[in-house]
């Protein structure tokens, strides 16, 4: 690790040297230079970059947007230009400064700061920032930008909010207008999960304490039974309920409720059955190789609501052999959208 300032030197040299060798580049910054001219002229044109991943922030309402057409349009224009391949990301809450290199899918180095991506930021203001060069590390905060911002955006997404911000400008008034009332959101497809308002969410333990849910074990990529010791009485068709394996305590995925509960054998201890539909197959196929366990999601949740339909703010009942928990809607959209995260997280690291 190497400290890093715009002191004794600038963010701009240092983004030179991070690329040097390198055929992709990640630019993760809240606000962006108005021009990228510069940056491709003197930076991406006398290396081996090939491509470049954009995340930035396009806040409804916000006046930076103004500047952001200007960006957008000259980054759009530099890529076409210059044959390299993009992909831009948004992510509304988006306040830290990330740039990594990769080189044949792997990232090799990386700088963290507090260096926004523009002519100040890189050059003027006093900025400070670390470079790492620990490969895992910048896995796992690619892994996590992924499941914070959104898929990307297409041109044509890209062109209609550069479009609706230019014909927003042209308003003459724009300026004496006390409070922004400037939309870009519905332009683009947001990564959110919608939740229906009559579904419920349940997590449901899959294996036993007799019999772990071994990790080489998958359930179905389209329909699978769940088992239950007693009736699931509170459990109805549409209902989703998101698993965990018994042992590792990792997400499994999560599943639709299509059928209502049936005795399939009563001698059993798991006597009481239910057919479900796999809502994320990509995920059960692969769920050995995400590190979302039940301490992980809980850990990760701003707990402005509860964990639990009853208030609770754990999971800790798990732990006691219980059979399900329901959660509340809050809680079960953050578990499917890590989930969907890391499905799409690990498709954009191929």
């Amino acid at each position: 690790m190497r400290i890093l300032n715009n002191i004794g030197s600038r963010h701009f040299d240092e983004l030179k040297q991070l690329v040097a060798g390198s055929d992709e580049l990640h630019i993760v910054s809240p606000f962006l230079m108005e021009s990228f001219d510069i940056f491709f002229d003197e930076i991406i044109a006398n290396s081996e970059i090939k491509r470049i991943v954009l995340v930035t922030k396009l806040k409804d309402n916000d006046p930076d947007l103004l500047r952001k057409a200007n960006s957008l349009h000259s980054f759009l224009f530099n890529c076409l230009t210059n044959s390299i391949a993009f992909r831009v990301h948004e992510d509304s809450k988006l306040h830290g400064k990330i740039y990594i290199a990769h080189k044949n899918g792997v990232p090799i180095r990386g700088i963290i700061t507090s260096a926004n991506f523009t002519d100040n930021g890189l050059n003027q203001n006093h900025e400070w920032g670390v470079l790492v060069e620990d490969q895992e590390a910048l896995k796992k905060v690619i892994a996590d930008i992924g499941k914070v911002s959104s898929h990307a955006l297409t041109r044509e997404e890209l062109q209609g909010i550069i479009k609706n911000i230019d014909s927003y400008a042209k308003n003459e008034e724009v300026h004496k207008v006390p409070k922004f009332d400037l939309e870009v959101g519905h332009l683009f497809k947001k990564k959110t999960v919608e939740l229906k308002p009559d579904v419920r969410y349940f997590i449901k333990p899959v294996g036993s304490s007799d019999r772990p849910f071994a990790t080489t074990r998958k359930l179905n990529s389209d329909f699978e039974k769940m088992h239950f010791s007693r009736r699931p009485t509170p459990v109805r068709i549409g209902d989703i309920l998101i698993c965990n394996g018994v042992g590792t305590t990792k997400l499994l995925g999560y599943f639709e409720v299509i059928s209502e509960p049936y005795i399939w054998d009563s001698t059993s201890q798991w006597s009481w059955e239910l057919e479900v539909k796999n809502l994320c197959p990509e995920y059960s196929e692969s769920w050995n190789t995400f590190n979302n366990t039940i301490a992980s999601i809980v850990a990760s949740y701003d707990h402005v609501h509860p964990v639990t339909n009853v208030g609770g703010s754990t999971l800790g009942a798990l732990q006691f052999g219980r059979g399900r928990i329901q959660l509340t809607k809050e809680f079960a959209k953050h578990v499917i959208e890590l989930m969907e995260g890391s499905v799409k997280a690990k498709k954009e690291n191929k």
